[in-house]
């Protein structure tokens, strides 16, 4: 039997084909898994706390647990790894953030439920302390939405150990934009206690999370988050 011959317009269109396939899977952008970690304390997805008004489309939202008093323990979450280089926040100056919020119930303490950010910049390490506290605004059944980066009105953020908060994230992106910042490091935590807190809709920038699973991880590339 003779072995098939390919002409060379076939074996053009053939390795085109071949071209157009990896560059449709390179393409596709992988989902990050948000790992939880925890330290005398609980943290998990829960459907006891039901969910955000913002994410009708399930009944979970995460639900951390500090038994102890402040300082006792703490819970968060956080990507690292392939999830962290799929996301993209860390690399960024604060400027070129996006997207940085989440929703909470439940319990709101001075300095937690927050997203930390560490920062290196000209003259070393700093670290943004982003409290629901300090920034939020009334959504329905108890919940409430700490939009750190388009929340103009009511938003105070604090770096380091100073005493005076940035009103807004305007200005303490220009103050670590002019320091050359850039994001090293990212996490929700809570740290403040006893207290039994509920998270859904944490974003932070290109993704964002609202229930277990690959399923539970939203796209902020397709969609506003």
């Amino acid at each position: 039997m003779k072995k098939p011959i390919f002409s060379a317009t076939v074996f053009a269109v053939f390795v085109a084909a071949l071209v157009a396939s990896a560059t449709v899977i390179a393409a596709v952008t992988p989902k990050p898994k948000l790992t939880f970690f925890k330290s005398a304390a609980s943290i998990g997805w829960s459907d006891e706390g039901g969910s955000s008004p913002n994410d009708p489309t399930n009944a979970q939202s995460i639900k951390i647990v500090v038994p102890g008093t402040t300082g006792s323990g703490a819970a968060g979450a956080f990507t690292y790894g392939i999830s962290e280089a799929a996301n993209s926040i860390v690399g960024r100056t604060l400027g070129q953030v996006d997207f940085l919020s989440f929703d909470t119930m439940n319990f709101l303490g001075n300095g937690a439920p927050r997203i930390s950010l560490i920062t290196m910049g000209d003259d070393g390490n700093h670290t943004y302390f982003l409290s629901a506290f300090h920034c939020n605004d009334t959504l329905s059944g108890g919940w409430v939405e700490a939009d750190f980066i388009h929340d103009t009105t009511s938003c105070f953020i604090f770096r380091d150990s100073e005493i005076a908060g940035y009103a807004g994230w305007a200005a303490v992106a220009a103050v670590a934009d002019a320091n050359h910042e850039e994001i090293i490091d990212w996490f929700l935590i809570v740290d403040e206690g006893p207290s039994t807190t509920y998270v859904d809709r944490l974003v932070a920038q290109d993704f964002g999370w609202v229930r277990s699973g690959s399923p539970g991880i939203i796209s902020c590339l397709d969609t506003l988050c």
